[in-house]
């Protein structure tokens, strides 16, 4: 019985903490009531549950939802899926709440935000390709009265019922890997070479593929479009797409660039056309794919 009484006061606690202004909330994961295990058989689990259900009937009947929250760290074997089917709400509202950008990201040992409502939280600076398509949705209530909420440092509002729209839906669970070109050959591998401009032996941080001049060039996974540089006297013209996970792409030696920095990009979006500006002996894609800032073989992973 001490047990359950010491829980409840600990909750009242941290379900309504000290705000940061008038309109905004503080969240610490840290002090929210821990769920050790998604099992009937947990106490604080069972409890969670029973907020959820209890803010499902308030929305369905039309009524103020409580701002009610729980933290749950992800073991191994956790999915965002399967920890949504646990909590009964949308896999959307876990992402958004815990700035998780993409269907791939990993999940394990990480320290989550579980809401009791269903909807969307939009982030005031969006970072992610995801939280950016999530934040131009609704700009026009940006200046609308709502409830702020600051999560591991980052401001966000909640939208109670809101869900991803079908674009949004398709950028967060994109986790594939394409070509970024139909049809091409490989002329020159990642790693070690001799460059054919200068005749140096330096490493080559990507691949090289050959191909017509004006071929469609396309991204390779959705993402944001963190650079569109032309007249570079080595790549170019050149595209830098930012996407989840730390990683980047990069297209080079493009006879024209037809997207704009800070566009988000789906993945397979046609964003140039093969060309042979800054140092190229002839038409071709420099393709590189860098994980935070590190050069990788596209090979590798694009062969996965």
């Amino acid at each position: 019985m001490l047990k359950h009484v010491l829980f409840l006061l600990g909750a009242l606690i941290v379900l309504y903490p000290a705000a940061v202004s008038a309109d905004s909330v503080e969240l610490d994961v840290r002090r929210l009531p821990l769920i050790p295990l998604l099992s009937s058989k947990d106490d604080i689990y069972a409890q969670y549950c029973g907020d959820v259900e209890q803010n499902y009937k308030l929305a369905a009947s039309g009524k103020a939802v409580s701002g009610q929250f729980y933290a749950y760290k992800a073991v191994k074997n956790d999915t965002l899926f399967t920890i949504a089917a646990a909590c009964s709400i949308p896999y959307e509202t876990i992402a958004t709440a815990n700035s998780i950008a993409n269907i791939d990201d990993g999940l394990t040992g990480k320290l989550l935000v579980l809401p009791t409502s269903a909807g969307i939280f939009v982030c005031e600076k969006p970072v992610s390709s995801i939280e950016i398509l999530v934040q131009r949705k609704y700009i026009s209530l940006e200046k609308q009265q709502k409830k702020w909420y600051t999560i591991g440092g980052r401001l966000f509002y909640f939208l109670q019922d809101e869900r991803f729209s079908s674009t949004e839906r398709a950028f967060f669970l994109d986790a594939a890997l394409r070509m970024p070109l139909a049809h091409a050959w490989l002329s020159s591998p990642y790693g070690m070479r001799i460059n054919p401009i200068t005749g140096n032996w330096r490493f080559h941080e990507g691949i090289d593929l050959a191909a017509p001049e004006g071929t469609p060039v396309y991204a390779c996974k959705g993402g944001t479009a963190a650079s569109c540089i032309k007249g570079d006297p080595t790549y170019g013209n050149y595209v830098v797409l930012r996407h989840s996970n730390g990683m980047t792409s990069i297209y080079a030696h493009l006879s024209k660039i037809l997207i704009s920095a800070g566009d988000v990009i789906e993945s397979g979006a046609e964003i140039g056309l093969v060309g042979k500006t800054g140092e190229a002996t002839g038409p071709h894609l420099h393709f590189e794919i860098r994980i935070n800032g590190v050069p990788t073989d596209p090979g590798k992973i694009l062969s996965k």
